[in-house]
């Protein structure tokens, strides 16, 4: 109605729709568990556990033979070696922009801010830390460079690139390890509940 009724039907329609999913979300704001604000997303600090149980020894796939309970989970937990060295990446991406013009970090730091920044405006609302997948890719990227950085530029000594390739791939693999450890909270497979324990690194993934 209003001064819009010249505008399509289908055209109003898709604009009130979309309006009043957007005021729903704003003002979403029940408390949960697993929420958590978007100042932690870059750290991991806050998971969202999607299921957990706890099957008894010979039970739910937990081996027979273990002295205690099991535990099944599948966490919302991004490989936390990736992102806690993101953060390092997206740092340097910030100093190749802002000190040396670095027009290819400019356009990942827009990337990762165009993605993360405007959730900051809405903290009061329920948020997750899954919102976040929108920028991964721009963190991969920025830590790509980082990676690229450390290898050394085209140029540099052989015993510069030797080194710097061989940092490059303890961090590499470093990553592919500690996927490989998490992997059972990504996926549900039972492991004795010592084990699981041993993965909550921060109190806060409980």
């Amino acid at each position: 109605g209003g001064s819009f009724t010249w505008l399509p039907d289908w055209l109003r329609s898709l604009w009130h729709y979309e309006n009043k999913v957007y005021d729903f979300h704003v003002g979403l704001n029940s408390g949960h568990t697993y929420e958590s604000n978007p100042w932690s997303w870059l750290v991991a600090g806050r998971p969202v556990s999607y299921f957990y149980e706890s099957p008894a020894p010979g039970k739910d796939g937990c081996p027979a033979d273990t002295v205690d309970k099991c535990a099944r989970e599948v966490l919302a937990l991004g490989t936390p070696a990736l992102w806690w060295a993101a953060c390092f990446a997206v740092a340097y991406c910030l100093w190749r922009w802002g000190l040396r013009r670095d027009w290819r970090a400019g356009a990942l730091l827009c990337g990762v801010a165009a993605g993360y920044l405007p959730w900051f405006a809405y903290q009061e609302r329920t948020i997750f830390v899954f919102y976040a997948v929108v920028f991964v890719p721009f963190l991969c990227l920025a830590l790509a460079m980082l990676l690229g950085a450390i290898i050394g530029p085209p140029g540099s000594s052989e015993r510069r690139r030797m080194a710097g390739a061989a940092t490059a791939g303890v961090i590499v693999l470093l990553i592919l390890w500690n996927f490989i450890y998490f992997w059972p909270l990504y996926t549900g497979e039972p492991i004795p509940v010592d084990q699981w324990q041993r993965r909550m690194w921060l109190d806060t993934w409980v």
